[in-house]
């Protein structure tokens, strides 16, 4: 009887395996998204502005680790009505504590705030969970849930929501590919992820709805209220309720003796006006709400501006994997604009499936680029971002791969500033100082350049190996 048993439920494993396969990822190939002359997108005009000051928005990047958490802590102190968050990722430790507690504690004084969390990302898992409760049981805190988890619907699997912004007021927004681990933030970290965020001002009230908040606000509210959306309600079990109050209390405490010793910068005040940068105008391109393959707007919006570019495109990203289905909407040999690239060398990276992608293309992109750079240096480069003619900044959660193109929610912003510009360019070719070039007769964003950083033969290994059984399901990297 328990031979049968056991057969039978190995049976149904087996069934239920392949439905998940064919499902969540076969089917994928055989879905196309639309056409990129079928695709309703923005003129490049519109993301251009006429003079310097021109716009009500001012800007600045931030790419420092000691300086990552104290702005997120720094704009949730400066909302007075309302706080719009949004992220892919949370994991338990040091930042998450004091995020939490800097959430609570605005919450406290009478700040309305809103926290969304990929379905599947996020720390709050479990019944017994006293964060979760602690955050439910706050009268001024809702809490929701993009696409979560169904293990009977393997379809919804791969409609992740890959945002990370933060909105204070209408005042200010931060977004950027900074998720809340401590990583990120905290120096010295054995696995160190090296990202950069931007942070949006709008000093004209009078003029909010040309302020790029206006659209990263409707933004939220679509993601917020839409049918994937499982906002949680507000009603704590019972039984939870002394450990929700304990959570709370342990919370505040932790981010109060923060801030007493300044720990991670966390009562650091920040003067927004010493680093913002004027701008002639800020946009904001997204990927619209859907399952299977989006309709990739962000990619046919980057391979219109590269098409149009006249002098340079320097961008940095993770990995680089221009898959045949991108191409179609994106094609570095269309630019008359010299192509520098920087991203992470397999000595850098853990990710073998985005450095697989990568080698699959590596040929075709040293072709049509002027040059690549690969990091050699400690830890691993996180930042995505992009300079067109050292005019227009590109940042946001957008990595140029097929899943960043066609299957999760993004957010990219567009900023008309030459001075911003050229900044972002400066903090990129850091990063390539710190690499090697690839194209031995390429040009040169740089001189100087790394020696090259040996490789762990486990890595070698595993990568080849990643390499040949996920050549054919490129959709996925």
């Amino acid at each position: 009887m328990f031979v049968k048993l056991v057969k039978s439920g190995l049976y149904g494993l087996g069934i239920y395996t392949g439905y998940a396969f064919v499902s969540a990822i076969v089917l994928l190939h055989f879905n196309k998204p639309k056409n990129k002359e079928e695709l309703d997108t923005k003129s490049l005009s519109s993301f251009y502005g006429k003079d310097e000051n021109d716009g009500p928005d001012t800007a600045a990047f931030f790419d420092s680790q000691d300086m990552l958490l104290t702005l997120h802590l720094n704009l949730i102190e400066s909302a007075k009505n309302s706080i719009k968050f949004a992220n892919f990722s949370i994991e338990d430790g040091t930042v998450s504590d004091l995020f939490y507690g800097k959430l609570l504690e605005a919450a406290d004084r009478g700040v309305n705030v809103n926290i969304l969390f990929d379905g599947k990302g996020h720390n709050l898992v479990g019944i017994s969970n006293g964060k979760y409760w602690a955050l439910i049981a706050h009268p001024n805190i809702q809490l929701a849930f993009y696409e979560e988890f169904d293990w009977l619907r393997p379809w919804t699997w791969q409609n992740r929501m890959h945002d990370k912004f933060l909105i204070a007021d209408d005042h200010s927004v931060l977004t950027g590919g900074v998720n809340l681990e401590d990583s990120f933030f905290v120096e010295n970290h054995d696995d160190a992820d090296y990202d950069r965020d931007v942070v949006i001002i709008n000093n004209e009230p009078e003029r909010f709805n040309e302020s790029v908040l206006k659209q990263y606000t409707d933004y939220y509210d679509s993601l917020w209220y839409h049918p994937y959306t499982h906002v949680r309600p507000s009603y704590v079990l019972k039984r939870y309720e002394k450990l929700a109050k304990e959570t709370r209390r342990s919370l505040l405490s932790i981010l109060k003796e923060a801030e007493e010793k300044n720990d991670y910068g966390a009562s650091t005040p920040i003067d927004w006006h010493k680093h913002m940068f004027p701008t002639r105008k800020v946009s904001l391109v997204t990927n619209p709400i859907q399952r299977w393959k989006k309709d990739p707007h962000i990619l046919a919006t980057l391979g219109r501006l590269f098409k149009e570019a006249n002098d340079s495109i320097i961008f940095q990203s993770p990995y680089v994997v221009p898959s045949k289905d991108m191409q179609q909407y994106v094609a570095l040999a269309d630019t008359k604009a010299k192509v520098f690239i920087a991203t992470n060398s397999l000595a850098a990276s853990n990710n073998f499936f985005g450095v697989a992608g990568h080698r699959k293309y590596l040929k075709q992109l040293s072709r049509e680029s002027a040059q690549i750079y690969h990091f050699q240096g400690e830890g691993y480069i996180h930042a995505k971002a992009y300079s067109i003619d050292s005019r227009l900044s590109l940042i946001g959660s957008f990595n140029f791969d097929p899943r960043s193109s066609f299957l999760s929610q993004e957010n990219l912003v567009i900023i008309d500033s030459p001075k911003l510009t050229v900044a972002l360019e400066d903090s990129i070719k850091d990063i390539a100082r710190k690499s090697i070039p690839y194209n031995k007769d390429g040009d040169h964003l740089v001189h100087n350049t790394s020696k090259k950083a040996p490789v762990a033969r486990y890595k070698k290994v595993i990568s080849s190996i990643i390499y040949v059984i996920f050549y054919p399901f490129e959709d996925l990297v």
